[in-house]
């Protein structure tokens, strides 16, 4: 958990608080978990997601002012990179970026939510989701490609 929560938080302290905040709520609501309804995993992982959110949202998450004729460019990214890398180097990649590229990354890329459940939990549209994220490709992209050509 201490992993995803340095996926969704910029620094290291942010993760700390937020890895104490997610298992205060998960002893706090265990007698709620039902094993009918999914793995025991994924109960409190989901937990440590939205805990991360209601953080980030505190935060007053900012996205990227969007007008309706935004055009989502079609950017390839090689995710056969990141399978070379170490989790504490795309670890790192994650934490530079900006908190709105950032958690939609993690939701769709990690998470694997769609872009309208990631609308309804960051309270944007799917259309801000796929551009958020396609900037965040992108910055990656380029962080990637500085690492590669060192």
């Amino acid at each position: 958990m201490y992993t995803l929560c340095l996926r969704y938080m910029s620094n290291r302290q942010d993760a700390e608080d937020m890895l104490q905040e997610g298992w205060v709520k998960v002893f706090k609501v265990l007698d709620t978990y039902d094993s009918s309804k999914g793995s025991f995993y994924g109960w409190i992982r989901k937990i440590f997601v939205n805990t991360n959110l209601e953080f980030l949202r505190k935060k007053r998450l900012q996205f990227d002012d969007l007008s309706e004729q935004t055009v989502i460019y079609n950017l390839s990214f090689e995710m056969d990179v990141f399978d070379q890398m170490s989790m504490q180097e795309m670890v790192k990649l994650l934490q530079e970026l900006p908190n709105g590229y950032r958690s939609v990354f993690n939701l769709y890329v990690i998470e694997g939510y769609t872009h309208k459940e990631i609308g309804e939990k960051l309270n944007i549209s799917p259309n801000t989701s796929k551009t958020q994220l396609m900037k965040a490709k992108k910055m990656m992209q380029e962080k990637v490609n500085v690492l590669v050509a060192i």
